[in-house]
C-alpha cells in the first residue's frame, strides 16, 4: 500500500470512527493491517461510505457544469471548456483532478467489501449491517462512475488495471445489481429500501446507458426498473429520500464548495455574469417550476457552512417517474400521465390533463432529480442542448469522461 493510501485510510476511518466504540489501538494510525480486527468492522464500512461521498463530490461537479443545471462562473479555463459541453479531454485539470478521489472511493468500498465478508465468513462479523452497507456503497459507487465515465479501470494500489473500454461499461450496472443482490439477503428494514429503490436506479440506469451508446433520440424512453421500482415504494414512506450527508466531522462535498464556497459555479442562471440556462417553467402553470427552486433553495443554504449540501441517492419521486418511464415507452401514455401526477401530489400542484406524455416526463425528470447527477444522460437522449454550450469546442452527443492523464501515465495497459 502506497503511503498516500495509508494515509487516506487513516484519515477517513479516523473521522467515521468518532463515533464507533471500537476496541482498536490508536484508530488515528490505522495501516491496512489493522483492518484485520473484527472490531474495526464498523470503522472499515465508514471509511469506504466516507472514500466514495468525497469521491463522488468531486466528479459530480465536473459533470454538472457540463449539464444545464450548473453555469462556469469563475476564472479557471479547465471550468470552461466542460461548461462549453467539452467532456473528453483527458489532460482537464478538473477531472483529472477528481481522478484519484473517484478511484479511491471505487478500491475502499471494494475493501470494505472484502475484508467484511471474511470477517461474515468466519461468524466474527459484530454487525452484519455494516457488510451491507459496505454493499450498498459498493453498487452506489459503481452507479456515478458509470454513468459519468465513458471508460475506467480498476487498479489496485500499485498494481495496474486493465480497462473496461467504452463498450463494455455498463458491466458496472450488472456489478452494481450483483453487490445489491447480497446485501438484499442479509439487510435489516432500514436498510431493504435502499437496497430496493437503488436496484431500481441501477435497472433503469444501465437502460439509459443503452440509449446513449449509441444515442438513441428517436426513441429515448426505456422501459427498466418499473417492478423494482414499484417494490422500492411498498417500502418507503411518503416523500422518502436517501441522501449523503456531508458536515465537518466526516467529508465535504467539492461540489458545494465549488458552487457556494469558492463561487466558481452557479445554479442555472446568474445574472451578474449574464450566463446560464434559465429555470425550467413548469408545464401546467407556464411559471417557474417550484420543486426546482426548492432544490436549488436547499443546496444553496450554507447556514451549515458551504461544503456540505447534501446530495440525494435516491427517493421515492425517482421510482415514480422509473414507472412513468415504464408506462411511456410501452405506449400508455395515460398510465404515464396518471404516475406523474402522483408525483404532483407530493407538492399540491395541479395535475397534468392534456399535456404531452413525453414532455411531461421529461419535465419531471428535470423538476424532481435537480442536481442529483441525472441530467447529462437525458439530456443527450432526449435531444436537449445547454445554451452555454459551443458548436466548436462542445463533445459529440453521448460523450462522457475518459480515462484521465494521470493513470494513462501510471498506468501501461493504457496506450494514449
Amino acid at each position: 500500500m502506497t503511503n498516500k493510501m495509508k494515509l487516506l485510510w487513516s484519515f477517513l476511518i479516523g473521522f467515521s470512527m468518532m463515533s464507533c466504540d471500537l476496541e482498536v489501538d490508536n484508530p488515528n494510525s490505522l495501516l491496512e493491517a489493522d483492518l484485520a480486527d473484527p472490531s474495526a468492522a464498523s470503522a472499515l464500512a465508514n471509511g469506504g461510505w466516507n472514500a466514495s461521498l468525497n469521491g463522488i463530490g468531486y466528479i459530480m461537479i465536473a459533470n454538472a457544469v457540463a449539464t444545464d443545471e450548473v453555469v462556469w462562473t469563475g476564472s479557471r479555463d479547465a471550468w470552461r471548456q466542460l461548461d462549453k459541453g467539452g467532456m473528453t479531454n483527458e489532460y482537464n485539470e478538473f477531472v483529472d483532478g477528481a481522478w484519484p478521489f473517484i478511484t479511491e472511493g471505487r478500491w475502499m468500498a471494494d475493501k470494505a467489501v472484502s475484508v467484511l465478508e471474511g470477517f461474515h465468513s468466519a461468524s466474527t462479523l459484530p454487525n452484519t449491517q455494516d457488510l451491507v452497507r459496505a454493499y450498498l456503497t459498493a453498487a452506489m459507487v459503481r452507479v456515478y462512475v458509470a454513468d459519468m465515465f465513458d471508460d475506467f479501470v480498476y487498479s489496485d494500489k500499485t498494481e495496474a488495471g486493465t480497462p473496461f473500454g467504452a463498450a463494455s461499461m455498463s458491466q458496472m450496472y450488472d456489478e452494481a445489481s450483483t453487490l445489491l443482490g447480497k446485501a438484499d439477503a442479509i439487510a435489516d428494514a432500514e436498510n431493504k429500501v435502499k437496497v430496493a429503490g437503488l436496484k431500481a436506479r441501477v435497472a433503469h440506469a444501465k437502460a439509459v446507458w443503452g440509449k446513449n451508446n449509441p444515442v438513441d433520440t428517436s426513441s429515448p424512453y426505456v422501459s427498466a426498473g418499473a417492478s423494482e421500482a414499484a417494490a422500492a415504494l411498498a417500502l418507503m414512506t411518503g416523500d422518502y429520500k436517501w441522501k449523503m450527508a456531508f458536515s465537518g466531522v466526516t467529508v465535504s462535498n467539492e461540489m458545494s464548495w465549488q458552487i457556494n464556497g469558492r463561487l466558481e459555479m452557479d445554479l442555472l442562471y446568474n445574472a451578474l455574469v449574464d450566463n446560464g440556462d434559465p429555470k425550467a417553467n413548469d408545464l401546467v402553470t407556464g411559471i417557474a417550476d417550484t420543486r426546482i427552486t426548492a432544490a436549488e433553495a436547499e443546496f444553496k443554504d450554507v447556514t451549515a457552512g458551504t461544503d456540505y449540501a447534501p446530495i440525494t441517492i435516491i427517493s421515492a419521486r425517482e421510482m415514480h417517474l422509473i414507472i412513468a418511464e415504464s408506462k411511456k415507452a410501452g405506449g400508455d401514455d395515460t398510465g404515464c400521465i396518471a404516475e406523474l401526477n402522483k408525483i404532483r401530489d407530493m407538492d399540491g400542484l395541479d395535475n397534468y390533463t392534456t399535456e404531452d406524455a413525453g414532455a411531461a416526463l421529461q419535465h419531471e425528470r428535470r423538476a424532481n432529480l435537480f442536481i442529483q447527477g441525472r441530467r447529462l444522460p437525458d439530456m443527450y437522449r432526449f435531444g436537449i442542448t445547454s445554451v452555454v454550450w459551443d458548436p466548436v469546442e462542445k463533445s459529440p452527443a453521448g460523450s462522457f469522461f475518459p480515462i484521465t492523464i494521470r493513470e494513462i501515465r501510471a498506468n501501461p495497459n493504457i496506450s494514449q
